[in-house]
């Protein structure tokens, strides 16, 4: 009797996670093939959105939420990555960017994100292929293009809501330490929130009150990613950062983030230039400054050979 318990508890946990992914695969798949998905093993409520007031985060608990993660239509895959991955994501993102409301019945919350979500998918054990720690399954990478923000969206006072980003209205960028993705290839992907605690709505500041969720989500891009893990080559990384008077700007910060989610940083010398050496190559890294009374777009930059004028400028 426990036995068949167990199970239609399962099959009810898995005929949701279905009926989300299909939701979320039908809005991808318009443009794109889904690579990847990912589902909660525990089914409990990891994911946390904090209102701070002045300013919003949404990230999982402490130590990312077990789950199981599954690689689709990957092509040259070894066996060891194919079927269910154990696994634990880790979700960070901020923003100053206030909530709104939508018209209609009923009205939907939307909060945007000014700042990068990251979401970094780590396998519990190492695999005995692939590059690096051999355990990054996926790291995906959304920045605001200059004019959208990424953004979590749901019916006011329900219990679900959703988060997408596309490269056709943000700068999506995927790494692995086993994949190998195209430089010109459109990105995508979506989250899907159940369970939220309290019920989803808009609070102080403007922002969507403090809640917890439960989770899964789908990864997309076309065309697809095959199984090429990065080389281990190092290749250099420099440019110039310029002021709003097409001036040198000297101490600017500049921030590389790899596909794993690792970042270095450099400042800028007298003359405005900076400089990262021995950067593994085959992989693609986001490009960031932070400069005094001046705001620079991230740049997202497929490293295959040196670069030598990656110049940042202002934005208007």
């Amino acid at each position: 009797m426990r036995h068949t318990r167990l199970l239609s508890a399962f099959s009810v946990k898995a005929a949701f996670f279905i009926l989300l992914t299909l939701s979320s695969v039908t809005f991808l798949q318009a443009q794109t093939v889904t690579f990847a998905q990912f589902f909660e093993r525990n089914g409990t409520n990891d994911f946390v959105f904090s209102n701070n007031g002045t300013n919003a985060t949404f990230q999982t608990i402490a130590g990312g939420t077990p789950i199981i993660f599954i690689y689709q239509n990957v092509a040259g895959l070894p066996a060891e990555l194919q079927g269910p991955q154990n696994a634990r994501l880790f979700l960070t993102a901020t923003t100053t960017t206030p909530a709104f409301q939508s018209p209609g019945d009923p009205p939907r919350d939307v909060q945007r994100f000014s700042g990068t979500v990251t979401i970094q998918i780590i396998r519990d054990t190492p695999c005995s292929c692939g590059t690096g720690s051999r355990r990054n399954l996926l790291t995906a990478l959304v920045t605001p293009d200059g004019t959208t923000q990424s953004s979590l969206a749901g019916d006011d006072l329900s219990d679900s809501a959703g988060y997408t980003a596309s490269d056709t209205r943000q700068n999506v960028f995927y790494g692995s330490d086993f994949l190998g993705f195209f430089p010109t290839s459109q990105d995508n992907l979506g989250l899907s929130f159940s369970s939220i605690i309290p019920l989803f709505s808009i609070g102080a500041g403007g922002f969507l009150n403090s809640f917890t969720a439960a989770g899964t989500g789908t990864f997309a891009s076309t065309p697809p990613p095959v199984f090429n893990p990065p080389t281990a080559a190092g290749v250099t990384l420099s440019g110039r950062v310029f002021t709003t008077y097409g001036t040198s700007a000297s101490r600017a910060l500049v921030t590389l983030t790899d596909q794993s989610g690792a970042t270095f940083t450099a400042s800028t010398n007298n003359m405005g230039y900076f400089r990262f050496a021995d950067i593994p190559a085959g992989q693609t890294v986001v490009i960031s400054v932070s400069g005094k009374n001046a705001n620079y777009s991230p740049r997202v930059v497929n490293l295959i050979d040196n670069i030598s004028d990656l110049d940042f400028y202002p934005e208007e």
